[in-house]
């Protein structure tokens, strides 16, 4: 039977004394600084701004809950000493210490008496094994994308000759959705530019994205860019997960990726349908396709511009001929006209100068026959009569029958104008010299032909020589009997 130890015997220590003593055994225990390995949880979003930094690394299941976790901290002293802080602010161009993030860090293993709580105080990073376990994710996800062929399937949709309707997935206000606003806005083009507003680090990274792919995509955009600044390799492997690269290659829209630095390429890059460099680069991979459109444009107006020019010069060139035609025709009347003017003046005048001599006569003969033939006289005076009535009928008649000659010529003129023969169906063809061409003979191989339509003029070259045809008893040429001469 055991005894009851006796309140004398029992061993009592204050809380004080206990803390203190699990202090000195974990110093004993771990007089050094111990490499520890987990996840980073509960980082607060604005470390790199704080003196203290408070955290927790976590230990996981398969099936991704935390089994074990403990608290750990880098304090600011630390954080100088050891220069921590370039892990923090994004200095360091290769790693960020960021949430769900699996790092070695060198810590000292503390415990606060007062409190009675275990810390790990971080005192140093290895960039290299949470880079290499980013790499080795990051292989497994393009094995993946490659099995399912999604690396080219959203580039080979068709990417709009005029993008002006853009989808911007980007943070609200963050210096990559202002550099690539500045550069649509400085092409001058009417860019329409509908926003989403999406956290581009972090655990909210790609939820968010996909969903705004999914919004857009039933919307009227002609492409989707999805931008963010530079960072380092921690910050841009959010863009190397499984579910948002997948969701970027089956958007049904093209996606254009400006996703960190020139050096930089995401596995969200290689499924974009474009991968730019920066956001400024994807603002001027669209405005340069609006730009060479425009050029296309310019270059189809010009082109049209000089068609026109040359068709109305033709045109010009016609109508300076029918001018020339019309007033060699309005000569030609006019001067049958004067003829016709002075034709009548002489027949007047000559017609005036014969009654005139036939009075004179008929005055002498009444003056020698007057003593001796009353009778005579009268009959002669009734003669002089009938003679002036009818020479009095007949030059009025003299002239209008002349004058419908002559109207009968300037009709014919008017019948035998070119441009008449032209409309009829007819054609006239000059050589180079403008002399019209009314026989086969007066052709050569080689020589230049004008012929003149109704409608306009053709230019051809005479390529061999117009076969003879032996007529009959005569033995000459018989001009061919479907060819109707102009003239």
């Amino acid at each position: 039977m055991i005894e009851p130890i006796s309140t004398d015997q029992r061993r009592v220590l204050s809380v004080r004394q206990l803390n203190e003593s699990i202090q000195g055994a974990l110093q004993t225990a771990f007089p050094e600084p111990v490499w520890v390995k987990g996840e980073v949880q509960r980082l607060p979003l604005d470390s790199a701004r704080r003196k203290h930094v408070y955290f927790e690394l976590h230990e996981g299941t398969d099936q991704g809950a935390a089994k074990y976790q403990i608290p750990a901290s880098i304090m600011g002293w630390d954080r100088d000493r050891f220069g921590l802080g370039r892990y923090l602010d994004g200095s360091d161009p290769t790693f960020r210490l960021q949430d769900k993030l699996e790092v070695c860090l060198l810590c000292r293993i503390d415990f606060y008496p007062p409190f009675g709580k275990i810390n790990l105080k971080v005192v140093g990073i290895d960039p290299e094994f949470s880079l290499g376990q980013l790499e080795a994710r990051r292989r497994q996800v393009l094995a993946w994308l490659e099995k399912e062929g999604l690396l080219t399937l959203n580039a080979q949709l068709p990417l709009a000759e005029l993008p002006l309707r853009v989808g911007l997935l980007t943070s609200r206000g963050s210096a990559a959705e202002k550099d690539f606003r500045t550069g649509l806005e400085g092409s001058g083009f009417p860019f329409d530019v509908q926003l989403v507003d999406c956290r581009m680090q972090g655990e909210q990274t790609a939820p968010q994205i996909i969903a705004a792919l999914k919004h857009l995509a039933g919307g009227d955009r002609d492409v989707i860019v999805i931008t963010r600044g530079g960072g380092s390799r921690a910050d841009l492997s959010w863009f190397d997960q499984q579910d948002l690269c997948a969701a970027v290659a089956r958007c049904p829209q093209p996606v254009l990726t400006a996703i960190g630095h020139e050096i930089d390429t995401s596995l969200a890059d290689l499924c974009a349908h474009t991968r730019c460099k920066t956001p400024t680069a994807a603002a001027e991979f669209l405005t340069g396709r609006i730009l060479r459109q425009a050029e296309r444009l310019e270059s189809a107006a010009a082109a049209l511009a000089t068609a026109a020019l040359i068709r109305l010069d033709g045109a010009r060139r016609d109508l300076e001929a029918g001018d020339r035609l019309a007033r060699l025709v309005t000569g030609v009347l006019r001067d049958a006209q004067n003829r016709i003017h002075g034709l009548t003046a002489t027949l007047e005048v000559r017609t005036g100068r014969v009654a005139a001599r036939w009075q004179q006569r008929l005055q002498a003969t009444a003056l020698r026959t007057a003593a001796g033939a009353g009778r005579r006289l009268e009959a002669g005076r009734r003669q002089t009569d009938y003679l002036a009535s009818r020479l009095g009928r007949e030059a009025p008649r003299s002239s209008a029958e002349t004058r419908r000659r002559l109207d009968a010529l300037a009709d014919k003129v008017r019948l035998l104008d070119p441009r008449r023969l032209l409309e009829r169906g007819f054609t006239l063809t000059v050589g180079a010299n403008g002399e019209p061409l009314a026989r086969a003979a007066q052709v050569r191989p080689g020589q230049t032909l004008r012929t003149r339509f109704a409608d306009g003029d053709i230019t051809s070259i005479v390529s061999g020589p117009r076969p003879a045809r032996k007529g009959g008893r005569g033995g000459g040429e018989e001009e061919d009997p479907g060819q109707q001469a102009l003239f």
